[in-house]
């Protein structure tokens, strides 16, 4: 009866563990491939004047590594300077 609890125990952990990295695995897709990727396009195409990326919008799979680090970089850093801002202004007008 001891070994059934333990296995029972054992199984619930490991179902857990699984199912935990699978909500991270899905938030960084989510995140990186979709979010960061999607803005820090946008970002890049405005800056250098539609040169850069060469790849469309949604083709991020097609992107060598360094173009995809350096647009999800951007976007990332985008979306965090856009939330600074906003926190900014929301502290202020707070007051």
């Amino acid at each position: 009866m001891d070994d059934l609890g333990g296995d029972l125990l054992r199984s619930l952990v490991r179902g857990l563990y699984l199912l935990v990295r699978l909500a991270l695995w899905l938030a960084f897709e989510l995140l990186v491939e979709v979010i960061a990727w999607w803005v820090g396009w946008c970002v890049c195409r405005g800056g250098s004047l539609n040169a850069f990326p060469r790849e469309r919008i949604g083709e991020y799979d097609r992107a060598s590594r360094s173009v995809a680090l350096a647009v999800c970089v951007t976007g990332m850093l985008a979306l965090l300077l856009l939330g600074a801002a906003l926190a900014r202004v929301a502290g202020s007008g707070a007051g």
